[in-house]
C-alpha cells in the first residue's frame, strides 16, 4: 500500500476548508454586488458577409476544384467575381501562398459577347444565392506537402481577402511517399539500401505526412522476383491511404529506380483495380530512376554497356539473368496524372565492367512523360556515382517543394500539322506518346517549350537504324519558353526517328546540374 505523510493529509484538509469558505461567501454575495460584465457591440452584432461568401471546397480528382459560396450582392461587368485557387501551409489566405490558377465569372449580358458561367444547376453562377461550381485545373494540384492545403479565395484581389475568413475555404491534402529500389541488393541490408533510407528520411522531413521505403532487398537477387512484389506494395499503400480521414484528399507520389521501376508499376495497375476513396481524389506522381527490367527483350537496340577484359563473361551473366527473369515492362498506367523518366546511357569503363542503360521511351497509357537525360554528367545505373544517390543530392531535398529545377527544365514538343497514327502494337496494348505521325512536307514545323533561353536541338533518323542518328535542327527557347524549328535540310520521302532535346546554361549552375530534357516524338513518316 501506498504510504501517505500525515503533514499532507492536514495540507489537503486545510486547503478543502479554505475552498469551502470561499464557496459560501461567494454563494452569499447579493447579484447586484457581482462584477458587471458587457458585451461589445462590436461582438454583439453579427459581422457583415462579404460580397461573396465562400462556404466549401473540395475536389474529387485533383484536377478541378469544386466550391460552394454564396453572392451577397449583385456582380457586374464593371466589377466581376473572381476566385483564385492557392497552396497554403495552413489553410488561411495570406501573401505567401502559391498560386495554383484563378478563375473569372462571365456575368449575364456583358458587352463581350461571352457567355455567362453558369453553375451546377445551370443557372448563372454570378446570380444572388447560394452556387455550386467546379473549376477546372489544367496543371491540376501536383503533391506539395510544404503547402498542403488548397484554398480557395473569392476576389482574392480585394482589400479584406486576407483578413475575412468568409472569403476563403479550404481543405487539406495528405501526401504519401514512396521509394523502391532495384535488384541484386545486398541481403543483409535489413532496411533497404541507404540511398532509399535517405531520400525517404528526406522526404519525411519536408512534410509528407507517411513514407514507404518498400525493402526487397532478401529477394531483389531471384530472378522474376520483382513482379512479385506489386502486390504486397499496393496492399501497403491502400491501408496507409485508408488511415487518413474518410473523404479526405491523398496524394500519391512514387520513386522506383531500375527493376524498382516494375514493382511500383504492377503496384499501381494493381491499385488501379481497387483504389481507395481517397486516393481517387489525390493526385498520382510517378518517377523512374534508369527504368531496368530484366528481360533481354524489352528494348529495342542496345540496353548496357561492357567494357575491359571481363566484359564478354559479365555480358554473358547478365544476359541469362534477364533470361531467367522475364520481368514484364515498366510502363505508366493512366491513374497516373504525372510520369517523369531520368535515365543515362553512359558507356562503361574498364574498371565498371558493365553499366545498365534505362530503358527508354517508357510506354504510356495516358500521362505525357517528361524525361531528363543525365548522360552528359557521366551518371551510372548505380554505385557511387549511379542515378540513385545524384536523385538523393540534387532533387529528393526539393520534393517537399514541388521539385522546382525539375519543373523549370521541363520540356514540351510536338510535330505541327501532323495526322497521328497509333502503331497496332501500341492499339492492342492500349499505350499512348509514342505515335506515329505523318507530314506532306520534307521540312515539318515543330514547336513546343522549354526552359526561357534554352538551346533546343532537334535529332533524326531512319527509323530502321537507329545508330544512324544526327543534328537536323537547332534553336533557342524565346524568354517565355516557346520555340519553334524546321529541319535544316528537307527530309527525304520515308521514316524517321525524331526527338528534341534543350539545354540550359543558366540553370546548369554548378557541377551535376547539367540535365538535358529528352522527349522523343515517335516515328514520323515523310509521305
Amino acid at each position: 500500500m501506498r504510504s501517505i505523510s500525515f503533514a499532507r493529509v492536514l495540507a489537503a484538509r486545510s486547503h478543502g476548508r479554505r475552498a469551502a469558505r470561499t464557496t459560501r461567501h461567494a454563494s452569499s454575495r447579493p447579484i447586484e454586488a457581482l462584477e458587471s460584465r458587457c458585451v461589445p457591440s462590436s461582438l454583439a452584432s453579427t459581422v457583415a458577409p462579404p460580397a461573396v461568401q465562400m462556404i466549401s471546397a473540395t475536389t474529387t480528382d485533383s484536377k478541378s476544384v469544386t466550391i460552394e459560396y454564396r453572392v451577397n450582392q449583385p456582380v457586374t461587368a464593371a466589377a466581376p467575381l473572381q476566385f483564385g485557387v492557392y497552396r497554403s501551409s495552413n489553410g488561411q489566405f495570406s501573401s505567401g501562398d502559391a498560386t495554383v490558377d484563378a478563375v473569372t465569372l462571365v456575368p449575364p449580358g456583358t458587352s463581350s459577347g461571352q457567355a455567362s458561367t453558369l453553375d451546377q444547376a445551370g443557372q448563372p453562377a454570378t446570380a444572388l444565392g447560394t452556387h455550386t461550381l467546379t473549376i477546372a485545373l489544367p496543371q491540376g494540384l501536383p503533391p506539395f506537402p510544404e503547402k498542403p492545403y488548397v484554398t480557395v479565395v473569392a476576389d482574392p484581389g480585394s482589400p479584406t481577402a486576407t483578413s475575412d475568413p468568409q472569403q476563403a475555404a479550404s481543405f487539406r491534402v495528405y501526401t504519401i511517399g514512396v521509394v523502391t529500389h532495384g535488384g541484386i541488393q545486398d541481403p543483409s541490408w535489413k532496411h533497404g539500401p541507404a540511398w532509399e533510407l535517405q531520400v525517404a528520411y528526406m522526404m519525411k522531413h519536408e512534410g509528407f505526412d507517411s513514407v514507404i521505403p518498400y525493402n526487397w532487398a532478401l529477394q531483389s537477387s531471384t530472378p522474376g522476383a520483382a513482379i512479385q512484389q506489386s502486390p504486397r506494395l499496393a496492399r501497403i499503400i491502400a491501408g496507409t491511404a485508408n488511415r487518413f480521414p474518410a473523404g479526405s484528399v491523398v496524394d500519391l507520389e512514387m520513386i522506383g529506380h531500375s527493376e524498382g521501376t516494375v514493382v511500383n508499376t504492377y503496384a499501381l495497375a494493381t491499385l488501379q483495380r481497387a483504389m481507395p476513396p481517397q486516393l481517387q481524389a489525390g493526385y498520382i506522381e510517378d518517377t523512374l530512376l534508369d527504368p531496368h527490367a530484366a528481360n533481354n527483350n524489352i528494348a529495342s537496340g542496345q540496353q548496357m554497356s561492357f567494357a575491359g577484359p571481363l566484359a564478354g563473361l559479365a555480358q554473358m551473366l547478365v544476359t541469362n539473368y534477364q533470361g531467367k527473369a522475364q520481368d514484364p515492362p515498366p510502363y505508366f498506367p493512366s491513374i497516373v496524372d504525372q510520369a517523369n523518366v531520368f535515365f543515362e546511357h553512359t558507356q562503361s569503363t574498364a574498371s565498371g565492367i558493365y553499366n545498365l542503360w534505362g530503358q527508354v521511351p517508357v510506354p504510356s497509357m495516358g500521362p505525357t512523360v517528361h524525361y531528363y537525360n543525365l548522360t552528359a554528367m557521366g551518371v551510372m545505373h548505380s554505385g557511387n556515382h549511379g542515378i540513385p544517390d545524384w536523385f538523393r543530392n540534387f532533387i529528393a531535398p526539393t520534393l517537399g517543394n514541388q521539385a522546382p529545377l525539375v519543373q523549370q527544365l521541363q520540356l514540351n514538343g510536338q510535330i505541327d500539322g501532323a495526322q497521328t497514327v497509333a502503331t497496332t502494337v501500341m492499339a492492342q496494348r492500349g499505350w499512348v506518346g509514342l505515335p506515329t505521325q505523318v507530314v506532306s512536307t520534307g521540312q515539318p514545323e515543330i514547336s513546343g517549350t522549354a526552359a526561357p533561353g534554352s538551346t533546343v536541338r532537334l535529332i533524326a533518323g531512319p527509323a530502321n537504324r537507329p545508330s544512324q542518328i544526327g543534328l537536323a535542327g537547332v534553336t533557342h527557347a524565346d524568354a517565355a519558353g516557346n520555340w519553334s524549328m524546321t529541319t535544316r535540310r528537307p527530309l527525304p520521302v520515308g521514316s524517321y526517328r525524331v526527338v528534341v532535346t534543350a539545354f540550359s546554361r543558366a540553370l546548369a549552375t554548378r557541377p551535376g546540374l547539367e540535365i538535358v530534357p529528352t522527349q522523343p516524338l515517335g516515328r514520323l513518316i515523310v509521305s
